[in-house]
């Protein structure tokens, strides 16, 4: 793979960006599956989504773009099974250096509609990978920009090595219901959140504000603040 990745002129040179902590490996992640669905939209929504659904779908279809730009893109689940968060953890663990974990979920709400894509992430080496897939997300769909978000949940805090959420859109709002429920959007999610991953990997943290390390215990099911989102508050 390192000579796809060396012949991609939209990625650059392997060797030299992994020989400075660069990264080569995607380890994605689809939110949910199994038993667990995620969020769930009822009568009010225009249509009837599945969160496990809409992540897996959207993780293959950025896998498959991964792929093609030369990056190892293995997932966590490749179809509807459930694999509990601290298992997850585990499998970015066992891949350590030279891999990001990058967890798609889509966002959900009991109050007052907000829309809009955001992505979370804690460790500090995390921050510049969140920004740049936060913007393009937001730019290459049109959705509003939610923002870049320090939260510690066991997909952002647990894992040893970078990594983010995306919560890609709100199923809960109408709009962002529309969209989430047409596949061509979820592929432009996907290519999204592809061109985010591969600008971090030319660029690094260039241009993006730094920020401190925070020190913090590990995020566990029974924080309750540490396991769930701004709005939504089903643990993932």
């Amino acid at each position: 793979m390192l000579s796809g990745l060396a012949a991609c002129s939209e990625v650059g040179p392997s060797t030299s960006r992994l020989a400075r902590g660069f990264f080569n490996t995607i380890l994605i992640d689809p939110g949910h599956g199994g038993k667990d669905n995620g969020a769930t939209t009822g009568w009010h929504a225009p249509n009837a989504l599945r969160e496990k659904d809409l992540t897996l779908d959207t993780a293959r279809r950025l896998q498959s773009r991964l792929r093609r730009a030369g990056f190892r893109a293995p997932m966590t689940r490749e179809d509807d099974r459930f694999v509990e968060l601290d298992d997850r953890v585990a499998m970015a663990n066992r891949r350590g250096s030279g891999t990001i974990l990058v967890s798609v979920h889509y966002n959900a709400t009991g109050g007052s509609s907000p829309n809009g894509v955001e992505t979370y992430y804690w460790r500090a080496d995390s921050h510049g990978l969140a920004t740049r897939i936060e913007r393009s997300v937001s730019a290459e769909t049109g959705q509003r920009y939610g923002g870049v978000i320090r939260r510690r949940l066991r997909l952002t805090r647990n894992p040893e090595i970078p990594c983010v959420l995306v919560e890609c859109a709100y199923i809960t709002n109408p709009e962002d219901n529309r969209r989430a429920a047409d596949p061509a959007f979820r592929e432009r999610v996907a290519a999204a959140i592809a061109d985010g991953i591969k600008e971090q990997y030319r660029l690094g943290d260039a241009g993006i504000p730094s920020v401190p390390e925070l020190h913090a215990p590990l995020s566990r099911a029974s924080d309750r603040y540490a396991e769930t989102t701004s709005r939504r508050h089903h643990r993932f």
